[in-house]
């Protein structure tokens, strides 16, 4: 755990991840607390910390409901270290977990060994308590009060700590690495004696007595501007003695000791980079602004920490970019291989790794200390001034990086790991870069630039299919391509087919040995899961979708839900999935593959009963959100057991909206794979359950879903099942102008539930094939089967039903003039739909009342319907309804010669019309859209749409439609329209 002051409030748990204080007092109360460590600050003194100088009245009893915020902000692990101590409070926490404490523990002991002049010592222990410094102190804590308190003293202490440090090396013969450090230092402070001092002798030591003298002159200078005095006897007694070229001033030669020679070696340590690499020009970009910032700043070593999975390229990104950006650091560039993740699992120790930067730098082997901590002292003190790169690869972990960080400005480390290594974001400031897969533009060009132009050319439908096998992974694409290299005789469809093969993907992607295989690749990171960890990453292989949340990955493990948020944490930060938004996670298509290969260890039983605690969870959390939604039919829905485990809160109309919305591509991956493989029930369930909302336009989803109920139903038997599965397939193809397979599918519910005797189920069918029938203009037909269906209805007792037969009854009165009937039909089943709080029924019941009392020429009346009508189709996630009261809305308009606003409304509809895919209204739109052109004498246009509707309607066989569309066109004929 830790916490700090020295910059930004850090506040960092036990394992390692930053905890963000984003409430302004909350951050303020908590940096008060950190800032005097193990102290009491009385309730008194926070109050005029937090209102900065001015608290109301009540104050202290505030200060106690802001400090509860601030322990339920921090976590219960954290919450515990802030003590209730008479007279206030007091954070609780021991030296080398504050910054503050650590660092004035570390001068403190510096400065004892500056007067014992142990210089060697004193520069170890002074650089790590500068290094400690992230920013100015309190620097987002808003109150003057508190900073005025802190950050005068620290900063004094740690320009205290600066000059003595410098001293140190400048005992220790590093007087050359000094210079840069020092000419910033005097520029920052113009009036310290003692540091112009330090500069002089540093450049006195290097041979530059001109530039030492000078040094003492622009000191004077300034000195006597600013406060009109002359330097001090010390500064001027140090210049005399320049002056006279005193003997006793040279101090130790350069190298001597643990020195590091200035004129040493420049190391250039950089491997050869891939030269397949392809793409990231994003990421490439990034790094190079780091470079510049690194090139600008003066308070800091520059960090960033590339990320990402196995296999992703970030050691290539890196490589990469050093190699062409090695002239920004004229001193040398340094690397190592870290083995965090490694086939031999043994990482390299930060001391070992130092020892070899040393060795890279000059130092002989033997004046090169045995402590880790004292050659990270050195390493830092040699990079002390320079511009120097440092890459630093497959780091394991944070911890392991710390030593190998720069302590002085100029530096750009870079770091590549599987771990997201967020302490060293949190604590260090390092600027995470996190890879993503390559883009399928990417993909291609790398398979381009290994395998040629001509034979990429020659098949571009395999080598489409070959990236998206190997999942746009830079390692597997590599493999792929070298396996084709060898075999050039060997079609790239037949190498496609070979990574087609099921489990044969990621064999056909190992090549033999232990670093280049993307199986062993995955491995290194799969191995440090702890028991539970990895135990839902195998689980998570045998969901169907492309993501999950949280509550579906604690059903597929049967683990509480909340054990699930730090699981995934600890598999995002192994690059192992990946969050697709709030609360999801994903996995791309080969680390899918692999967690298939795993999950193979839990047996069949295991395996089932993991995929049983899915689909439970999936069916009930459907069911519990159609309740929420459609209280009115739940006599409609099969009833569902409660699984299990958790389920997400959906009792709630807008949560239970977005879940259904956030899920329907897995709801639809679900019910086939329990169709398919042995679930049938869980199949035939939730087609019934979630019928009703599939009909809103969910129509990518719903046949699957319907046809899977199909497939499941038929294999088991149930007659019923299948029955309503088919009215399902029938509404879809209705709502999307496939009238005869609408029409036989509803044919076959039809007898499907008589021969039941299930007189609920014959009613709906029957409303059903009504409303197919009369968009095919047999309205006889119609009236018989929706009067049929209003009969059954009221035999059943369900008023859901019967107002949806009354309000499509109304429809057929209006075509045949009976407008008055119509619109005492319209008014029945709306009563009845706002008396069961049907908002869809009322929207859609409202949209043909706007129709009706528009054609009587109550325009505004029916724009009023119609508005009411939009907003409850968007409140309650209706596109469909969106889309027809769009579209009537700009009927209305046309009428009250509003023709801008009547072309916006139809334009609109037609997008949400094509978004549905609903043919139908689409070429009712298209032919309102030909009438309203044609109003306007714009007969080309008005023709144009008009040729597109009468194609879609003979497409779906819609002879009314056609009709209209076809009597519009015979009315603009020879008006300005080229034959």
């Amino acid at each position: 755990m830790r916490f700090g002051v020295l910059g930004p409030l850090l506040v960092v748990d036990g394992a390692g991840a930053g905890i963000p204080v984003v409430a302004g007092r909350s951050r303020v109360l908590l940096a008060a607390l950190v800032a005097r460590a193990n102290q009491v600050v009385s309730a008194d003194e926070l109050a005029e910390i937090v209102w900065d100088g001015a608290p109301p009245a009540a104050a202290a009893r505030t200060v106690r409901r802001y400090m509860t915020r601030v322990r339920r902000a921090v976590g219960a692990e954290v919450a515990e270290r802030i003590v209730t101590r008479a007279p206030g409070y007091s954070c609780v926490a021991a030296e080398d977990e504050v910054d503050v404490l650590r660092f004035e523990a570390l001068c403190h002991q510096g400065g004892a060994a500056v007067r014992a002049v142990d210089w060697s010592r004193a520069a170890e222990l002074l650089g790590g308590a500068l290094v400690l410094w992230r920013g100015t102190p309190l620097q987002d804590a808003a109150s003057q009060v508190l900073r005025d308190a802190h950050v005068p003293r620290l900063e004094q202490l740690r320009i205290q700590a600066l000059e003595w440090r410098i001293e140190a090396e400048l005992h220790l013969g590093r007087h050359d690495l000094l210079v840069p450090e020092l000419l910033a230092l005097v520029d920052e402070h113009p009036l310290r004696e003692h540091a112009h001092g330090l500069l002089m002798l540093a450049l006195h030591r290097g041979g530059r007595q001109g530039e030492a003298l000078a040094a003492f002159r622009n000191a004077r200078r300034v000195l006597v501007a600013e406060l009109g005095v002359e330097p001090a006897g010390p500064l001027r007694e140090l210049h005399r003695r320049i002056l006279a070229g005193d003997p006793a001033l040279a101090g130790p030669p350069p190298g001597r000791g643990e020195d590091i020679a200035a004129d040493g070696p420049t190391p250039r340590q950089l491997p050869a980079g891939s030269p397949h690499f392809t793409g990231r020009a994003d990421a490439l970009r990034a790094l190079t602004d780091l470079a510049t910032r690194a090139a600008d700043t003066r308070n800091a070593v520059v960090i960033s920490a590339i990320g990402g999975a196995a296999g992703i390229g970030k050691t290539a990104l890196a490589l990469r970019w050093s190699q062409e950006n090695a002239d920004r650091f004229p001193d040398g560039q340094l690397y190592v291989n870290l083995r965090g993740f490694d086939p031999a699992g043994v990482p390299v120790e930060a001391g070992a790794a130092i020892l070899g930067f040393l060795e890279a730098l000059g130092v002989p082997p033997a004046r090169i200390p045995a402590g880790q901590d004292a050659r990270a002292a050195l390493y830092r003190s040699g990079l002390a001034g320079r511009r120097v790169l440092v890459v630093l690869d497959n780091a394991r972990d944070a911890e392991q990086v710390r030593p190998l960080l720069p302590g002085s400005p100029g530096c750009l480390v870079l770091i590549t790991s599987r771990s997201r290594l967020t302490g060293l974001v949190a604590v260090d400031g390092a600027h995470p870069l996190s890879l993503d897969l390559l883009s399928t533009a990417e993909a291609r060009a790398l398979l381009t630039r290994r395998l040629g132009v001509d034979r990429v050319a020659a098949d571009p439908v395999a080598v489409d299919e070959l990236t998206d096998l190997c999942a746009r992974l830079p390692l597997a694409l590599n493999i792929a391509a070298a396996r084709a290299l060898a075999r050039p005789d060997l079609p790239l469809a037949a190498l496609a087919g070979q990574l087609r093969a099921g489990s044969g993907r990621l064999a056909a992607l190992d090549t033999g040995d232990a670093t280049g295989s993307v199986r062993t690749a995955f491995s290194w990171s799969f191995r440090d899961l702890d028991a539970d960890a990895a135990r839902v990453f195998r689980l998570a292989g045998l969901h169907p979708g492309a993501d999950l949340d949280r509550y579906a990955a604690a059903a597929l493990a049967g683990l509480p839900v909340d054990r699930i948020d730090g699981l995934a944490d600890l598999l995002t930060r192994a690059h192992l999935v990946h969050p697709r938004g709030p609360d999801r996670y994903g996995m791309h298509d080969l680390l899918r593959a692999y967690a298939r290969d795993l999950v193979e260890e839990d047996g069949e039983n295991g395996r089932r009963a993991a995929s049983t605690r899915l689909f439970d969870h999936y069916l009930h959390t459907a069911a519990v959100a159609m309740d929420t939604l459609f209280p009115f039919e739940v006599h409609r829905r099969p009833r569902v057991p409660r699984p299990s485990t958790s389920i997400p809160p959906v009792t709630d109309p807008a949560a239970a909206w977005a879940w259904l919305n956030a899920e329907r591509a897995n709801l639809a991956a679900v019910a086939t794979l329990a169709a398919d493989d042995g679930w049938p029930e869980h199949a035939t369930r939730l087609s019934g359950t979630v019928s009703r909302y599939l009909m809103g336009g969910v129509y990518a989803e719903a046949p699957v879903i319907h046809a899977a109920a199909r497939r499941a139903a038929r294999r088991s038997g149930d007659a019923r099942a299948e029955a309503t599965a088919l009215l399902g397939i029938a509404t879809i193809d209705y709502r999307q102008g496939r009238y005869p397979r609408a029409v036989e599918s509803s044919r076959q519910a039809l007898d499907l539930f008589r021969g039941l005797g299930d007189r609920a189920g014959e009613a709906r069918a029957l409303h059903n094939l009504g409303l197919v029938v009369m968009e095919q203009g047999h309205d006889h037909e119609a009236v018989s089967c929706l009067e049929g269906a209003l009969v059954l209805f009221r035999e059943v007792e369900d008023r859901a039903g019967q107002a949806k037969a009354i309000s499509n009854l109304s429809s057929i009165a209006l075509d045949q003039g009976r407008h008055q009937d119509a619109i005492d039909q319209n008014q029945h089943a709306l009563d009845l739909f706002r008396e069961l709080h049907d908002r869809t029924g009322e929207s859609h019941t409202l949209i043909r009342l706007g129709e009706l009392t528009s054609w009587q020429g109550r325009h505004e009346e029916a724009a009023g319907h119609l508005r009411q009508a939009l907003a409850l189709s968007r409140g309650t996630d209706d596109r469909s309804g969106e889309a027809h009261s769009t579209d009537t809305l700009g009927l209305v308009h046309r009428r009250q010669g509003r023709f801008e606003e009547a072309v916006d409304h139809h334009r609109r509809a037609l997008e949400l019309f094509r978004g549905l895919g609903d043919r139908m209204g689409e070429a009712r739109t298209l032919t309102n859209l030909g009438e309203l052109a044609a109003l306007r004498q714009h007969y080309r246009d008005a023709t144009a749409h008009y040729r597109r509707a009468v194609d879609i309607c003979r497409e779906i066989g819609h002879p009314s439609g056609e009709a209209a569309a076809l009597k519009g066109l015979d009315e603009v004929a020879g008006l300005d329209v080229p034959p």
